[in-house]
């Protein structure tokens, strides 16, 4: 295949499912109970500053409870936590035959307030995470303001190899809009 660039596109990125303040997460645990685990999924985002960014569901274990690939990092059992869950938006995925380079990209605030974006990498290849492949933050936790826009840098490519993923998490609902510049069909 030829080389040719593209522009990827994803609308009202934002898939967020929150506990109110209930959770309770032990000391260097990977459990959170005491929440409501009907809208989550294996793999949503855990937004808590008792966790690194970039942890997520590795299974739910009841309709109270999840399990995170990931250990917290208190000292000691905090309870009346509010925890968000990030839903996953997979903005773009590398062919099967032939790699890609990630461009630049704009990550566009819809809302009337600031909203956090986390962007990752997703290397398919490597099944050495817990659920299944190995994800790295490419941005973690950027504040977009309300009316502003978070702009990857052309200066930092990435190469996507055969069906690596970029994956999109935000804080709000429906809040950001994407355009990633690709260079696709690299050989």
């Amino acid at each position: 295949m030829a080389e040719a660039f593209t522009n990827k596109i994803v609308r009202a990125v934002g898939i967020v499912s929150t506990t109110g303040s209930t959770a309770a997460i032990g000391a260097g645990a990977s459990a959170i109970t005491n929440i409501q685990t009907a809208d989550l999924n294996v793999g949503d985002l855990v937004v808590n500053q008792n966790f690194r960014a970039g942890a997520k569901i590795h299974s739910i274990t009841n309709a109270t409870s999840v399990l995170v690939d990931r250990s917290s990092t208190n000292s000691s059992a905090t309870t009346s936590q509010i925890v968000k869950f990030l839903g996953v938006t997979t903005a773009f995925t590398s062919s099967s035959t032939d790699k890609s380079i990630l461009i630049g990209g704009t990550f566009a605030n819809l809302t009337d307030n600031d909203v956090n974006i986390f962007v990752e990498i997703v290397d398919q290849s490597l099944a050495t995470g817990p659920i299944g492949v190995s994800s790295v933050q490419l941005a973690s936790d950027i504040p977009i303001p309300n009316g502003s826009s978070f702009v990857i840098s052309e200066a930092g490519k990435t190469v996507l190899e055969q069906n690596d993923q970029v994956t999109i998490y935000c804080d709000t609902a429906n809040a950001v809009d994407v355009t990633l510049a690709i260079l696709s069909g690299v050989s």
